[in-house]
């Protein structure tokens, strides 16, 4: 009787080890994020103008689509100014960058992407070394546009 009673309580023991290691197997997983809807980010932009000066803007929009093929995006600087000598404020496309992603962040990546902007391509402006970052809601970009290193900081508009 004794063994009887051992064998149940050791029989209930380790259905209980089983089912909760089956559950803890089980939970949730982390799943990466995925860009499904369009994004805005305010700004700023920081050119190096090759001379040992910087021309910053405050306040520039920087907009995110999702591409038709997964994993892809493009991204629109809206109504940008790239140096204090440039006359007229335009908005830059960067199509086909190339983003990753895991549960906390998602990364952005590209290279030799030639920018379209005022209704044609500009290939001296090719952009290169593309990376970036969105994490929390913040945007962060770095970039050769050109032969200009150019950076953005920006946080998702709601």
């Amino acid at each position: 009787m004794k063994n009887l009673f051992f064998l149940k309580n050791k029989s209930l023991f380790l259905a209980l080890l089983v089912t909760s290691f089956f559950a803890a197997s089980c939970e949730k997983e982390d799943k990466p994020l995925k860009l499904t809807e369009d994004g805005t980010y305010s700004g700023q932009l920081a050119v190096d103008q090759l001379d040992g000066t910087n021309y910053t803007s405050s306040n520039v929009l920087v907009k995110l689509t999702p591409a038709a093929t997964d994993g892809y995006v493009t991204i629109d600087m809206l109504q940008v100014s790239f140096s204090s000598k440039m006359p007229v404020k335009l908005d830059m496309k960067i199509q086909n960058v190339l983003y990753t992603s895991t549960s906390e962040k998602i990364t952005l990546s590209g290279n030799n992407i030639i920018p379209i902007a005022m209704g044609g391509e500009f290939p001296a402006y090719t952009i290169t070394n593309l990376t970036g970052e969105i994490k929390n809601g913040t945007l962060n970009l770095s970039m050769m546009c050109g032969s200009y290193p150019l950076t953005y900081s920006g946080t998702l508009l709601l």
